[in-house]
């Protein structure tokens, strides 16, 4: 049976007053963006019944009004429609005109509108990455994001960023984000900006994210105490939030949104996959692999974490915190497909986790009757063969303290050769 199309006349009725003059306006957009605020308990449903009554082009004919007021309440209205909303995310940039206006009104002289004219921006790019090439070929709003981003408003310079970081994950427009000397102009810029509270500390953080998005770099962060570790460890911090689905800095984070430079920055180099590590990113990941559920984003969310993890298992060092983490179960979970996965984030699990096992397979060969007879691994004490398991097997035998604390007394010279009579020390 078909669902029945639930119809708030109150909206539609809003809708129509938009076009009523300037003061109806500021009220009847004020209500729509209620309407379509999530705390809403109908919030999705009124927002589809806005984009079937052509809400979003009548909103955006309030962004040329003379009221200020007025076009206040129509980029509140805007941002709250697009939040989340791919379809009036296309509406807005296919709106004719409606970038333009955005772009005027986040000229300088327009103070606190510019924020929530620069979060439609946003959360348009945030919530559609198709939007996102229509947004980089508008000269003007390029040109208004660059000003804020660099800009003495701290919630206008935020949000821009914001936005900047949204267009860097599309790579058509990232393109155009580099070909405009964002990295150079802006970017590095906002870096060596001042501040300390934590709206300052999370401009910081997706200022790096998008400078990873465009080069795949780890930029130096002279500007931050700590440097570029400080600003990685957010970052990962940041993922713990996106991952419980809280927000942080007044901001939600999508897993994606955190995932994706990650994943950009570990397929560039050993050396960014190191860092990763040892910004504590490792358990994260692995809560990717075990919380994985389908939906938006939610596969290209997994391949990458899966990268990042491949990228880890080529590092020696960091093979053990990833056993240790529980890598090895969260891998065969996603190689099983139980949970619907795609099948080549399965194929690349059981190739992560094949090269994770290698170690495990060298040991129990050392350790076969027949295959390790000619191994030195026989003529080891239990002490020695302990610690080697230890590190093969990522921690989850015994400890190496408890090892150093339960070894037997060192046996006399003598009593040494008789056990080991092949051994010699080189002396």
């Amino acid at each position: 049976m078909a669902t029945s199309i639930v119809v708030q006349t109150n909206i539609s009725t809003n809708i129509a007053q938009l076009d009523e003059g300037a003061e109806k306006s500021v009220e009847a957009a004020r209500q729509l963006f209620e309407y379509a605020h999530t705390s809403h308990d109908t919030s999705e449903q009124n927002k589809e019944q806005m984009n079937r009554e052509n809400a979003v082009p009548a909103l955006c004919r309030v962004l040329r009004s003379k009221s200020v007021e007025a076009q206040y309440e129509a980029c509140s209205a805007l941002s709250e429609l697009a939040f989340r909303n791919e379809r009036n995310c296309m509406d807005i940039v296919h709106t004719p005109g409606a970038l333009e206006s955005l772009a005027k009104i986040l000229q300088p002289d327009n103070g606190n509108l510019q924020e929530d004219a620069c979060l439609v921006v946003n959360n348009c790019a945030a919530f559609c990455e198709a939007t996102a090439m229509h947004i980089v070929r508008c000269p003007q709003l390029l040109h208004s994001l660059k000003c804020l981003a660099v800009g003495h408003n701290k919630g206008s310079r935020n949000v821009a960023v914001g936005a900047i970081n949204c267009l860097s994950r599309s790579k058509e427009a990232a393109e155009v984000l580099r070909k405009e000397k964002f990295v150079e102009d802006t970017l590095m810029t906002v870096l060596h900006l001042e501040g300390s509270d934590v709206k300052h500390e999370a401009c910081h953080a997706r200022a790096t994210m998008a400078i990873a998005n465009l080069t795949g770099v780890v930029p130096a962060c002279d500007g931050c105490p700590g440097g570029a570790m400080t600003v990685l460890s957010t970052i990962v911090k940041i993922l713990g939030f996106a991952l419980d689905g809280k927000k942080w800095a007044g901001i939600f984070f999508a897993p994606f949104s955190v995932l994706y430079p990650l994943g950009n920055l570990a397929r560039a180099s050993e050396d960014n996959a190191d860092i990763i590590a040892k910004a504590k990113a490792v358990p994260k990941l692995v809560r990717v692999l075990n919380e994985w559920t389908d939906g938006r984003l939610a596969a290209r969310s997994l391949m990458i974490a899966l990268d990042i993890i491949s990228a880890l298992t080529s590092l020696q060092e960091h093979q053990q915190e990833l056993r240790a983490s529980g890598a090895v179960k969260a891998l065969r979970l996603v190689a099983s497909r139980a949970r619907g996965e795609p099948k080549d984030c399965a194929e690349l699990a059981e190739v992560v986790l094949e090269k994770m096992l290698q170690r495990h397979l060298a040991l129990s060969m050392g350790q076969h009757a027949r295959l390790g007879r000619d191994s030195h691994i026989s003529m080891l004490d239990d002490y020695v063969l302990g610690v080697i398991m230890e590190y093969s097997l990522g921690g989850n035998v015994c400890n190496v303290e408890d090892l150093v604390q339960k070894r037997a007394p060192t046996a006399p010279w003598a009593d040494s050769l008789e056990v080991h009579p092949d051994l010699d020390d080189g002396g």
